[in-house]
C-alpha cells in the first residue's frame, strides 16, 4: 500500500502530526497520446513508458477484474491486455481521457468520498511549463504556468488540480497525488515541501497558502527538468513510478519521510531528474 498522509499544520500552538494510512481509492490516469503531435513543431507526443507503468501499478496494487477491496478508477487512452493475480485475463478498454473527463472524475470521487477516505492519484503523461497561465496571461509565478496535458491535448494547470482535489464534502479526506511527468514539482502550490536531510526528510513551509484537506504531491522532476523512462531488470518503466513501487515492495511500514529519502537516493542516479 502507498502511504497517504495529511498536512503538517499548527492548531492552538500545537503541531498536529501527519496522518498515515492505506489508500481506500486508487485513481490512475495513464496517457500514451496515440497519433498526437505537438502544435509548435509537429513532433510526436506518443509515450510508451506509461503503458508499462499502468501494468506495473495494477500488478502491485493487486487490481482484479471481478472486484477489489480497494476502489479503482482507471483513465487510459489505450487498451491494456491484463491478467490479474487470480488468473482472469481481460482487456481494460481505453476511455475518454480528455480534460473534462479527468475533471468530472476527480470531482465525483472527492464529492462522494467518506470522512475516512484516503485517495491515491497517479498521473503518467506529459507535463510542461506553458507560455500562458490558466487565465491566458503571461504574468505570475512560475508555478502558475505548470500544467499536465490531458488525452485531448488540453492543459490542466496545477492550481486547477488543487481546486478539484479540495472539492470534498469532508475536510478529513486525504489525497496523495503522484505525477510521473516533466516539470511537475510544486505545480499545485502546496504550503509545505519535504527536503531530504541525511537518512530522513523534513517538511519545510514554502508559502502561507491554506489547503482545506490533507493533500500531498509527489513529483518526478523539478520545474526545469524532464521525467524519463528507462530499462530496468524487470522491464521498461518511468523512473519515478518504478522507484516508488520498489520502495513499497521493500518497505513493511512505508512513511512519507522514508519515501522522500528513497526517491532522492534511487530515482535517477545521474541526477538529471530530481523528484520532489
Amino acid at each position: 500500500h502507498i502511504p497517504v498522509v495529511g498536512r503538517l499544520f499548527r492548531k492552538n500552538s500545537k503541531t498536529i502530526p501527519l496522518q498515515i494510512g492505506c489508500a481506500t481509492h486508487i485513481v490512475i490516469v495513464s496517457l500514451s497520446y496515440p497519433g498526437m503531435h505537438r502544435i509548435e513543431d509537429d513532433g510526436s507526443m506518443e509515450l510508451n513508458g506509461t503503458k508499462f507503468d499502468l501494468f506495473l501499478l495494477l500488478n502491485h496494487f493487486d487490481y482484479r477484474h471481478n472486484g477489489n477491496p480497494i476502489n479503482f478508477t482507471i483513465i487510459n487512452d489505450f487498451d491494456l491486455d491484463f491478467t490479474d493475480s487470480t488468473g482472469v485475463r481481460k482487456i481494460i478498454p481505453k476511455v475518454d481521457a480528455g480534460r473534462d473527463s479527468i475533471r468530472t472524475t476527480i470531482q465525483r470521487i472527492m464529492r462522494t468520498a467518506e470522512p475516512t477516505s484516503k485517495i491515491a492519484f497517479f498521473y503518467g503523461g506529459h507535463g510542461e511549463l506553458a507560455q500562458v497561465n490558466m487565465m491566458g496571461g503571461t504574468d505570475g509565478k512560475e508555478s502558475d504556468f505548470q500544467c499536465i496535458i490531458a488525452g485531448d491535448g488540453r492543459r490542466i494547470y496545477g492550481k486547477e488540480l488543487r481546486a478539484w482535489f479540495c472539492d470534498a464534502r469532508y475536510s478529513s479526506v486525504a489525497v496523495t497525488a503522484v505525477f510521473d511527468a516533466c516539470q511537475s514539482a510544486g505545480s499545485m502550490g502546496l504550503p509545505y515541501t519535504y527536503i531530504p536531510k541525511g537518512e530522513t526528510a523534513r517538511p519545510y513551509k514554502v508559502s502561507h497558502r491554506k489547503v482545506p484537506i490533507p493533500l500531498v504531491q509527489i513529483s518526478a522532476a523539478q520545474m526545469d527538468q524532464y521525467a524519463y523512462s528507462r530499462e530496468f531488470s524487470d522491464g521498461y518503466y518511468g523512473q519515478l513510478t518504478h522507484c516508488l513501487v520498489q520502495y513499497l515492495k521493500d518497505t513493511e511500514s512505508p512513511t512519507m519521510e522514508g519515501l522522500v529519502t528513497y526517491l532522492d537516493a534511487n530515482c535517477d542516479p545521474t541526477g538529471e531528474q530530481v523528484p520532489q
